[in-house]
């Protein structure tokens, strides 16, 4: 075989590789996306977030009153984070355990539960979200290169 016949088949043999590669991913995120928080449909979590919500819906996220309504709702709030990993809390040493999936998730997540808050904006929660789940400034600096790749913010 030739060089240049060598070098073509390679290449295409790589290109479908990471196709295929990229396909896995993909089907992973398909099903996060199925299944993203199935589990506040169910006990405890339905019951109480149908209490708290109206207090949620007054507060902003990281303010001292939207803790105090995280409280009420403690133990909902363990239960979901026992059984959806892409929060920090799901996994013992937090972020440290999680993988790139579970982030791509988590970002997914933030950027959806902050339309939630009465006035503000999702990327002004940022720096509280970087703050209560300790990320460093490299995986900051990730997170708002994919936002902002992403039109997030």
């Amino acid at each position: 075989m030739n060089t240049e016949m060598e070098v073509l088949t390679d290449t295409l043999i790589h290109i479908d590789e990471v196709r295929e590669n990229l396909e896995e991913m993909i089907h992973d995120l398909r099903l996060r996306a199925i299944k993203h928080d199935r589990s506040k449909l169910q006990e405890p979590e339905f019951s109480i977030f149908v209490s708290t919500k109206p207090k949620f819906k007054k507060v902003n996220y990281g303010t001292k009153e939207y803790e105090e309504v995280a409280a009420e709702a403690h133990e909902a709030v363990l239960h979901h984070y026992e059984h959806n990993r892409h929060h920090t809390k799901h996994h013992v040493e937090g972020i440290y355990d999680m993988n790139l999936l579970d982030m791509l998730e988590m970002l997914a997540d933030w950027k959806a539960a902050a339309r939630r808050s009465p006035d503000l904006s999702f990327k002004d929660s940022l720096p509280t979200a970087f703050k209560k789940y300790g990320f460093d400034e490299t995986l900051q600096r990730i997170f708002m290169n994919t936002l902002e790749y992403l039109g997030w913010i």
